[in-house]
């Protein structure tokens, strides 16, 4: 099970927004597509899941070019969850769960599993523009669960945004479960620290150039970081073992 991408180029316009991006995503690990904004990563998401047509390269979902996939056959082999989803009308949070099934057969059982997995029981019938953004995030994620195969793909564009800290962490941890399970998980982040900790594989985008890709310790290194971002970084050590990515701030004095 993989996505592979290869020499992808997109332009919007005559403005090139992916200069021949070229990266491979494998089953059972989590690849976190980093970089600063305006990178190219969302649009790099959108080529994967056939959303966008690339003006070069091809993406393959285990073997297969998306762009020649039915709107099933890519259902029944990926699930994506966007960085800002709207749902126009007043569905309920089960509802817009189980739409996760459009292309699918309908599997209720499926849908209260998700339900539970995100602990989201106490909101299933309210209406789904009432709930806050985070955990609008969570019902997206949910979404994405209920239809997910046992060995799919999951694309996630800024999925954490909004979400408080508990939710932050028990969503990075069912991440792992799937992964665990060999599903392929993609995931564009803004939080390097959290990409570092939660991560398998890195692909690092910079103008649309994918400057750097491989494994966490291979990718994450300072002097790189600051070459694309811009400010210091180091790895810290916490005495048990464990080394943290963090990015060198300053401090603000309010008068």
């Amino acid at each position: 099970m993989s996505i592979s991408v290869q020499g992808l180029h997109f332009s919007y316009a005559h403005r090139e927004v992916l200069d021949g991006v070229s990266a491979h995503a494998q089953g059972g690990r989590i690849t976190a597509l980093l970089g600063p904004n305006a990178a190219g990563k969302s649009t790099l998401l959108r080529c994967v899941i056939g959303a966008l047509k690339p003006t070069r390269g091809t993406v393959l979902i285990d073997g297969a070019p998306v762009h020649r996939m039915s709107s099933r056959e890519l259902a029944a082999h990926l699930a994506y969850v966007s960085q800002r989803s709207a749902v126009s009308s007043r569905f309920s949070v089960r509802e817009v769960i189980g739409l996760g099934r459009y292309a699918l057969p309908r599997d209720p059982g499926r849908v209260d599993a998700a339900i539970q997995h995100l602990a989201l029981e106490a909101l299933a019938d309210r209406p789904y523009p009432e709930i806050s953004v985070g955990q609008q995030q969570r019902v997206m994620l949910a979404r994405a669960l209920a239809q997910l195969s046992a060995t799919g793909h999951l694309i996630l564009d800024e999925p954490m945004a909004g979400m408080d800290l508990r939710h932050v962490h028990e969503g990075t941890s069912r991440l792992r479960k799937l992964a665990d399970r060999g599903v392929t998980v993609v995931i564009a982040m803004h939080d390097i620290g959290l990409a570092a900790a939660m991560a398998d594989d890195i692909w690092l985008l910079q103008d649309g150039r994918l400057v750097a890709h491989g494994r966490v310790d291979q990718v994450l290194r300072p002097d790189r970081l600051e070459a694309v971002f811009g400010v210091p970084f180091q790895w810290l050590e916490d005495g048990q073992g464990t080394r943290h990515l963090l990015a060198e701030t300053r401090s603000f004095t309010v008068e």
